[in-house]
């Protein structure tokens, strides 16, 4: 693509011109002209404007047509030929603890035992004392493939204690600091469902797996308040650099929930969260976190997720959630699709029919006999691509399947460039974009509202450096956002 010059952001100065044979047309907050746009509406996929009153775009069309609402207060943004996609919306994220790992150790591309340790060990001897947490590592990155021991880690860390996950979620490595704050030693029995790792002579290596693992995050200090609420202003801040304008915040902690809430009835909140808490046997209307009557486009409360379990009692919570009129998202990791599927099909024996957007998170893993009653049931499936979703985007695309992209960040990378990668070796990127916006937006109910272009929707949208519509493949991934709005507001900008 041939270079353009830095994208100009200026107040237009200029008044619309006289003798316009159009009737007058109320003065809009914000234009964006001289675009590439791809609306991600079928009735008028490409255009070259459009226009913002609020929040919301009131008119997208030709530069001419787009021009008349132009006024003196109207800010303008010269595209000049960039491509212009609706905002990215992430459908699977924990966001709290996304923000948390960019201020943490962050190990999840450390390619070697060695490299591992070096960045623990640096950060503990920068902030001796504090704790070392989160991580994302993985030993299949190394050679040998060895899983790491606390004795990589100890003399260089002396008393801070360190615990940091692997990028799985499944086991956790920490040094004997932090066992000894937790109070485990040779002598401590395997909690059930746990295993604490220990070598031949019966001592704890430093890895715990599944439950042992609360054994020592129970111990960390708990956030504060203010803690939370730097924590979720730096994923915002994330969020709008990738141009990633809405998110679906699975199992959020309570207490994040409330900071957002804060956040977003002081105007603060930059990306839109949809709050989808765990099963619990309550199931009340709205996650902790959320004050009662709480009502906000950048902030709502969604379903109840949980595990694909397949116990009698876990259908039971499931049921009465679905009587309740809460959508139902089940987790579908490590090949359970079929068990999801299963409860989601008794589900809807027992209460009936009715438009309920069942979601299947992970479902990267669906078969293609899977994918037939995925389509059959309209429910839909909610992909990571970081594992292995492209094939399944191709699968679900196939048979017309409801998908919706995520990127299971901190787990995963929330650039959205490195998943439309990954997707665009295996199907059209167009397809993978639509999901990744309008596909997201219909799996929280609000395609109304967000995830195209056009008029009536919310004005949230990104400039791109390029135009991965028309590249090559392994290019997409190095394509920048130059610019995100959300809700007619530039929340980021840099240079190209």
């Amino acid at each position: 693509m041939q270079e353009v010059p830095f994208l100009a952001l200026t107040v237009s100065l200029a008044a619309a011109a006289a003798g316009c044979s159009h009737p007058p047309l109320a003065a809009a907050d914000l234009i964006v002209t001289h675009a590439a746009i791809w609306t991600g509406d079928a009735s008028h996929p490409e255009a070259e404007a459009l226009a913002v009153i609020g929040d919301r775009i009131v008119d997208v069309g030709s530069a001419a047509e787009i021009d008349r609402w132009r006024s003196p207060r109207t800010q303008v943004i010269d595209a000049q030929g960039r491509r212009i996609l609706p905002g990215f919306n992430d459908a699977h994220v924990h966001f709290a603890a996304g923000g948390t790992q960019l201020a943490s150790v962050d190990l999840r591309d450390a390619p070697s035992e060695a490299e591992f340790a070096r960045r623990i060990i640096e950060r503990a001897r920068n902030r001796p004392g504090a704790w070392v947490t989160g991580g994302q590592w993985s030993e299949r990155r190394w050679t040998p493939a060895e899983l790491p021991t606390r004795h990589l880690i100890d003399d260089g860390t002396n008393g801070t204690p360190v615990f940091v996950r692997s990028a799985d979620g499944r086991m956790a490595l920490a040094n004997a600091a932090a066992l000894g704050r937790a109070g485990i030693t040779e002598r401590s029995r395997d909690p059930v469902g746990g295993t604490i790792v220990r070598d031949a002579a019966g001592l704890p290596t430093g890895l715990l797996t599944g439950t042992a693992m609360d054994g020592v995050a129970r111990v960390i200090p708990r956030a504060t308040d203010a803690e939370r609420r730097e924590t979720a202003i730096r994923a915002l801040n994330h969020a709008a650099s990738l141009g990633v304008t809405s998110v679906a915040d699975m199992n959020p902690d309570p207490d994040d929930v409330s900071v957002y809430a804060d956040l977003a009835a002081r105007g603060l909140l930059t990306t839109r969260i949809l709050a989808i808490p765990i099963q619990t046997a309550g199931f009340e209307q709205a996650p902790p976190g959320i004050r009662r009557g709480f009502e906000s486009p950048w902030l709502r409360p969604g379903g109840v997720s949980g595990d694909a379990t397949g116990a009698a009692d876990q259908l039971r919570r499931l049921m009465a959630a679905d009587r309740a009129g809460l959508q139902v998202c089940l987790n579908a990791g490590e090949g359970r699709t079929g068990v999801a599927l299963a409860l989601l099909a008794s589900i809807v024996r027992a209460n009936g029919e009715r438009d309920r957007r069942f979601r299947i998170e992970h479902a990267e893993t669906s078969t293609d006999s899977e994918a037939d009653r995925f389509a059959s049931m309209q429910a839909v499936a909610s992909v990571q691509l970081a594992a292995g979703g492209a094939d399944a985007l191709k699968r679900f695309e196939n048979r017309r399947v409801h998908t919706a992209i995520g990127s299971d960040w901190p787990s995963g990378s929330l650039d959205p460039m490195i998943g439309l990668a990954r997707a665009a070796s295996r199907v059209p990127i167009a397809v993978a974009v639509a999901a990744y916006t309008n596909g997201s937006a219909f799996a929280e109910y609000q395609e109304t509202a967000k995830g195209t272009l056009a008029r009536g929707m919310l004005a949230d949208l990104v400039l791109l450096s390029d135009d991965i519509l028309s590249m090559p493949a392994d290019r997409v991934a190095s394509v920048a956002v130059l610019t995100t709005i959300a809700g007619g507001q530039v929340v980021h900008q840099r240079r190209p």
